[in-house]
């Protein structure tokens, strides 16, 4: 069921074990500034006025591969390179895998990525356009990463899962980092969950930077496996139905889940028709074409805003890619609500 959910945090986080250190987190930022330039974030009066406070938002959307993933990817095949590895595996639906690419193709790395059967056809089209080797194994997530730790060891390659590497965190954890530079004095900022490797980022950063921000995770009900995982203190697959790609997860990262149980206080339901509609939202007042997971901090915001607190919000825009019929579909019911409201 939709809504906020409450988890009172374990500890302080410092008897997590093999999380990014502070030191990390720092060498991650100097290498990504040298690598590539910041997102912009900005601030929208109109979206603002709609919902009672003072929104920014971290456009994620508009980095090389229109989503965050880059930032870890970077990181992890620099170390694993410097390693002496010769190779990379890993298993994605898309943003990830497109980042993983992006880094082995600037950084010199055969990539490899797995997909489930059922993936969309213009996402492996920019995997392979990075350069990417794709492998189509099974009808879901995690039938694919059974396939695609056979194949590693098989290959001999390095076997790269998102929310189980440090530095893959480490880099993620550079968003926030950025964010709170931009928008100085924020009190919350929402936060995307799937596997969990973004929110495990943010609370790292946050903690590292002495910052008071508050980060609240938002999931959808249809792919709740990281909200029940954390709720319970272990890991608990459930079922992935969400038409959200980004968050279409069975269940947490270990890692990331050590952070989440640690660190993380709050997180929120949404349903998929809140996804679609914050698209919807966005796209009439950002002009941006987002993707719905996306959307995932301002459907949280549009619907239980009276529920989420701080004057000063952070919205994280983590993906740009969304097909051209789903997207035109948005823009027909915006066409549609308009003309209904022209007409009364």
């Amino acid at each position: 069921m939709a809504g906020l959910r409450v988890r009172p945090s374990e500890s302080t986080g410092a008897a997590m074990e093999g999380v990014p250190s502070a030191a990390d987190l720092a060498s991650a930022r100097e290498f990504l500034a040298r690598e590539v330039p910041p997102t912009p974030a900005v601030s929208l009066p109109h979206l603002s006025s709609a919902l009672g406070r003072e929104i920014w938002m971290k456009l994620e959307c508009l980095s090389p591969i229109r989503s965050f993933k880059h930032r870890g990817a970077l990181c992890s095949v620099r170390a694993l390179k410097a390693s002496g590895a010769s190779g990379v595996l890993t298993v994605s639906t898309g943003n990830h895998g497109q980042g993983v690419a992006y880094a082995g193709g600037r950084l010199g790395v055969p990539v490899t990525v797995v997909a489930p059967r059922p993936s969309e056809p213009r996402k492996l089209a920019a995997l392979r356009a990075l350069g990417a080797q794709v492998e189509l194994r099974g009808e879901n997530l995690s039938e694919a990463e059974e396939a695609a730790a056979q194949l590693a060891a098989a290959r001999e390659l390095v076997y790269l899962e998102d929310g189980e590497d440090p530095w893959l965190m480490a880099g993620a954890s550079t968003v926030l980092l950025e964010l709170t530079e931009q928008a100085a004095g924020l009190d919350t900022v929402l936060v995307q969950v799937g596997g969990g490797n973004l929110v495990a980022a943010s609370l790292l950063a946050a903690r590292a930077a002495g910052s008071p921000v508050r980060i609240v995770g938002v999931q959808s009900t249809a792919a709740p496996g990281a909200t029940l995982s954390w709720q319970q203190g272990s890991i608990r697959p459930a079922e992935s139905r969400t038409i959200a790609g980004g968050i279409a997860t069975e269940k947490p990262g270990r890692l990331s889940l050590e952070v989440m149980k640690a660190l993380l206080g709050s997180m929120v339901l949404v349903d998929d028709a809140d996804l679609w509609r914050s698209v919807g939202t966005l796209l009439q007042t950002t002009g941006l074409a987002v993707e719905p997971s996306g959307a995932a901090g301002l459907a949280a915001l549009e619907r239980f805003g009276a529920e989420i607190e701080g004057e000063r919000v952070g919205v994280l825009l983590t993906g740009g890619w969304i097909g051209e019929a789903a997207l035109a579909q948005v823009a027909a019911r915006l066409a549609a609500t308009s003309v209904r409201r022209e007409s009364v």
